[in-house]
């Protein structure tokens, strides 16, 4: 399921509001590390809604390139898939993503 900014700004905000209602640190703490995830969450939700990027993340892109060079290599088992000699030998992957700035990584 992929969630809208809205949502993930709602969730934000509530967890924020926990971490201040919160008598306890451990609480406070849970509380603000789940809304600060929220807050990613939106901006992935955000950019993805503003049409830049992928909406798959690093390991959802990680998992697609495994099926795909599975299948490379069984179409053409003597073949290198995509000429990745990592992941041949070592079972490495290499992912290339765009980051939510833009900046391939």
């Amino acid at each position: 399921m992929i969630n809208s900014a809205i949502m993930c700004r709602q969730q934000e905000t509530l967890h924020r509001q926990i971490a201040m209602d919160a008598g306890l640190q451990n609480v406070r703490r849970v509380a603000l590390a789940a809304a600060a995830a929220w807050a990613l969450a939106a901006e992935d939700a955000e950019a993805r809604d503003a049409g830049s990027g992928c909406i798959l993340n690093e390991a959802d892109a990680a998992i697609a390139l495994e099926f795909k060079l599975e299948d490379d290599r069984d179409e053409d088992p003597g073949k290198e898939a995509m000429g990745n000699h990592a992941s041949a030998t070592s079972g490495a992957i290499l992912v290339r993503v765009t980051a939510p700035d833009g900046a391939r990584v």
